[in-house]
């Protein structure tokens, strides 16, 4: 713990705090924490750049004498994965309070020889290890004037961590949400454990009384075992333990660990005076404060559950940067991951400073820190090309375009060069990893798949995405008024779709590689399928899955979020509906039949690799908007909209929305036998082009409030402008 006093000697009319520390800090003034951030600083390459926050203070500060503290913590520190951004050195802080008076006159308290420190109760942070708390240690008034602090010690400035301090804009980590327990089981003498309903990320937070030297300990894991105990299976080496010694004090006491947090749905308590009952523990729910931005309800409960748990899961990997997990002694940022599910999370959530701050961190051609081997993959370190150019179709921002275009550029030319037949080769990369495996004990879920077996398709998937990320920097490129560029990255993706199918195509013209269902998902989804070729494709992919693989996806990483859009450029959007419904393994449904609130890194239950709270299936989740719901941008920050809904049999409703920097964009429809009902909200300053699923003869209706489109018609599409228009189709007429 630092801290310094200071005396202001006029009334206090505006004051702002800028701080930074490592590891993780808490500022401190007159008594208080300051503002309601958790697990700062943000995270960064932490010799490149250190980003640093600001608070209003001006009501905590008072004419006379006041004190600051800073409270520390190891942060990402030793113990952390190496592919993620580690701060090695000693415990450090940095503070500007700008203080200005009544009188118009101004001045500042910083950081200087003339702070003091000392440790404090905390005896012991790890981010997996968890956190130790010494209540007897305590030292009350260490934030406030008149504290004695002689016994304390002097400090001695530091070079700083990097030659770049600049102001953090992302969205700061927060605790969002407080979650009591569903239930409280002691399934041993002394061990009580709660559910929580939800796996999240976060920490406990206790409320107890007892006798001084009582310690309590908190241990969470994602599931139980059979015998109602926890089972950290999925915690790998994460102790995933906080505790609590009490020190007597009268009346409840109450903990939560500051500078640490987990994954979890279930709590074990050990240690607790008395009987702990539902509100003795809370579960804080963590993570960096995005706001909702997308709906999806329908008529099917499942189809509601996928949508709600991909959401969570995105969510529960969100702090401030991208995670694989909250739960194992990982959580690094995960590029793989990230392009799988970017296009999800960005209409599900407003998260362009989020993704701006990560594409600074691991720009294009990046994978992982210390992570060289993987970097020009284009599973790897080509998602954030794709990201890059999403996020200016999502919100319309040129100038952020603009700062990685040249990033971009690069990874698609290296590649070429790296490349010249502009084939892939099949021992780099990932590919489309971890699809299900298949064996005796699989349909169990206790199938077993090793690292090896996670790799699948990779020459044909890295080559597929190279031709995705290309084309994407062909449209950054034609954004930013390049032509030249435009030209080059447009014949250079061609080049790749013709090397594709010279490859890959089969000779029958039916089929990609293998004929596994990644292998033709990924051209149907990107384009790279012949036109005259689409219908026969897509009939072998909806006949393999409907036969060989009896309805259940076989699809990994990025088979499984360009599922729909293959289905959808096919013509059999029926399909989807059928491997979503699927109760049994392999799909999201067994895993929810399981009790999953999240979904897994695995389809199966069991593995020597997984948890059970992984958002690299989440990416699906796009194409209940863009697909089922029809809703995707025809220009950027949805200027202009497309509006063009794809209605699986046995669907009956959905309702789709998605908060633009536009305004609200909806599509909700009504299935009917002999009607089709569809609802569309267009913002103000945007117009949109509606195509209404027909089938068979039909007329549609076209009205908004009291004005009605020209005539019935059946042509296709319908061009309306801002406000909420309903089209009608009778089918029966």
């Amino acid at each position: 713990m630092l801290r310094k006093e200071f005396v202001l000697d006029r009334p206090v009319v505006s004051a702002r705090a800028h701080v930074y520390g490592l590891g993780f800090y808490e500022l401190h003034l007159n008594g208080g924490k300051v503002g309601d951030h958790v697990l700062t600083p943000a995270s960064t390459p932490y010799e490149k750049r250190n980003l640093h926050d600001t608070y209003d203070v001006t009501p905590l500060l008072r004419q006379g004498s006041n004190a600051a503290g800073v409270w520390l913590g190891n942060g990402y520190g030793q113990r952390f994965n190496p592919y993620g951004f580690r701060w090695l050195g000693t415990k450090q802080a940095i503070v500007l309070l700008a203080v200005t008076f009544a009188d118009g006159t101004r001045t500042t308290i910083t950081t200087d020889g003339s702070w003091r420190w000392s440790d404090g109760p905390i005896t012991s942070n790890d981010i997996y290890g968890g956190e130790s708390y010494d209540a007897r240690l305590r030292q009350q008034g260490w934030d406030r004037p008149g504290f004695d602090d002689s016994r304390w010690h002097s400090v001695r400035t530091t070079t700083a961590p990097s030659p770049v301090l600049t102001a953090n804009d992302a969205p700061p980590i927060r605790v969002v949400q407080t979650l009591k327990a569903t239930a409280l089981t002691q399934p041993r003498p002394g061990v009580h454990v709660y559910d929580f309903g939800q796996n999240i990320a976060g920490w406990p937070k206790l409320r107890v009384t007892g006798p001084a030297g009582t310690t309590v300990r908190m241990r969470t894991a994602e599931e139980l075992r059979a015998d109602g105990l926890l089972d950290t299976t999925t915690n790998r080496n994460a102790a995933a333990t906080d505790s609590y010694t009490l020190d007597g004090s009268v009346g409840a006491q109450t903990y939560e660990p500051r500078f640490t947090y987990h994954g979890f749905r279930y709590l074990e308590v050990t240690g607790y005076p008395g009987t702990p009952n539902l509100d003795s523990v809370t579960a804080q729910v963590t993570r960096a404060d995005v706001a909702s931005t997308g709906t999806i309800h329908s008529s099917d409960p499942l189809l509601n559950r996928i949508w709600r748990n991909n959401r969570w899961a995105m969510l529960n990997n969100s702090m401030s940067l991208p995670t694989d997990t909250p739960v194992r002694d990982e959580r690094t940022p995960p590029g793989m991951d990230v392009q799988a599910y970017h296009a999800a999370a960005i209409r599900e959530f407003g998260m362009e400073r989020f993704y701006a701050k990560y594409l600074l961190d691991l720009p294009p051609g990046t994978a992982l820190p210390n992570d060289a081997h993987n970097a020009q993959q284009p599973d790897m370190g080509g998602g954030s090309v794709s990201l890059a150019w999403s996020l200016y179709e999502q919100y319309g921002d040129k100038s952020l375009l603009a700062r990685d275009y040249p990033a971009m550029k690069s990874f698609a030319d290296a590649n070429a060069a790296t490349h010249p037949d502009l084939i892939w080769p099949d021992d780099r990369g990932f590919g489309d990893w971890c699809p299900p495996v298949h064996g005796p004990d699989a349909g169990n879920g206790q199938g077993s798949p090793t690292t090896g077996q996670c790799f699948s398709e990779r020459s044909l998937v890295n080559t597929a995405l190279s031709y995705r990320q290309t084309s994407d920097v062909a449209k950054a490129a034609a954004a930013l008024g390049l032509q030249e560029d435009a030209a080059h990255f447009r014949q250079l993706s061609s080049s790749i779709a013709r090397a594709f199918n010279a490859r890959f195509l089969d000779a029958t013209g039916s089929f990609y590689g293998s004929g596994r269902q990644t292998t033709s998902i990924l051209p149907l989804a990107f384009g790279m399928v012949p036109d005259d070729r689409i219908p026969a494709v897509g009939a072998r992919l909806a006949e393999t899955i409907l036969g060989k693989d009896n309805g259940h996806l076989d699809t990994g990483i990025f088979g499984t979020r360009y599922l729909l859009d293959a289905l959808a450029v096919a013509g059999r959007i029926d399909v989807a509906r059928t491997i979503l419904g699927q109760t049994t393994y392999p799909g999201f449904g067994y895993q929810i039949s399981r009790g999953a609130t999240t979904p897994w890194e695995q389809w199966t239950y069991e593995s020597n690799m997984e948890t059970h709270d992984h958002a690299m299936f989440a990416g699906i989740n796009a194409t209940l908007y863009t697909r089922l719901g029809g809703i995707t941008p025809a220009s950027p920050g949805y200027a202009s909209i497309t509006i063009a809904p794809q209605v699986p049999a046995g669907l009956t409703r959905l309702s789709a929305s998605i908060d633009t920097v536009r305004g609200t964009v909806r599509s909700s429809w009504v299935s009917r036998p002999c009607t089709f009902d569809l609802t569309v909200i267009v913002p103000v300053n945007a117009v949109a082009t509606v195509s209404v699923p027909l089938f068979g003869t039909a007329h549609v209706r076209a009205t908004t409030g009291a004005i009605k489109l020209p005539g019935d018609k059946r042509t296709q599409p319908y061009s309306v402008g801002s406000g909420t228009w309903r089209f009608t189709a009778d089918h029966c007429a």
